[in-house]
């Protein structure tokens, strides 16, 4: 269709209750959550039980799988090199729990910390590529809350344009 096109409508709200009165007719209408988002320079609690209600349980499964990746690549690891370093045992075994723990335990931490870091940096967007413009980052600067729609459609933008012009938003 021709009024298929993919926009994102930015407005900037004086107040967190006049964004979050925006957002809640914006939901009112059918616009779904993950097609808004709340910018602000603080947290806002009247949000915080939205975020919540996102199951962000992913996270807490990838850091313990990278703790196991780092137990196997310990493993592997010490292995490996005691079997190719050929010392000399006087005849106990070369691959002992006791003599890797420790480099186990580091290397199980490691990779649960590395995993934690890319988790971080990739749930925390900055590695995106589109850059809020200088407006609203100034605007969020001196203590205003942007919200920002996705519009798929002209009907779509132009409700969320009402919306935003009843809560006396500027938008870009």
């Amino acid at each position: 269709m021709a009024d298929e096109t993919v926009e994102k409508l930015t407005a900037i709200i004086d107040s967190p209750l006049q964004a979050q009165e925006a957002t809640a007719e914006l939901y009112e209408e059918g616009f779904a959550r993950e097609d808004i988002t709340v910018m602000s320079a603080e947290p806002l609690p009247a949000f915080m039980s939205e975020f919540d209600s996102r199951s962000r349980g992913g996270a807490t499964l990838l850091v313990i799988g990278g703790g196991f990746a780092g137990a196997f690549a310990a493993v592997a690891l010490t292995v490996w090199t005691a079997k190719r370093m050929g010392l000399v045992t006087g005849g106990m075994p070369i691959v002992t729990p006791w003599a890797f723990g420790i480099i186990v335990y580091e290397l199980i931490a490691l990779g649960a910390i590395l995993t934690t870091l890319v988790i971080t940096v990739y749930e925390a967007g900055l590695l995106r590529s589109a850059q809020p413009s200088p407006e609203v980052d100034r605007a969020i600067a001196d203590g205003k809350v942007a919200v920002a729609v996705r519009c798929p459609t002209e009907i779509s933008r132009s409700v969320a344009e009402a919306i935003f012009a009843k809560s006396g938003a500027q938008v870009y």
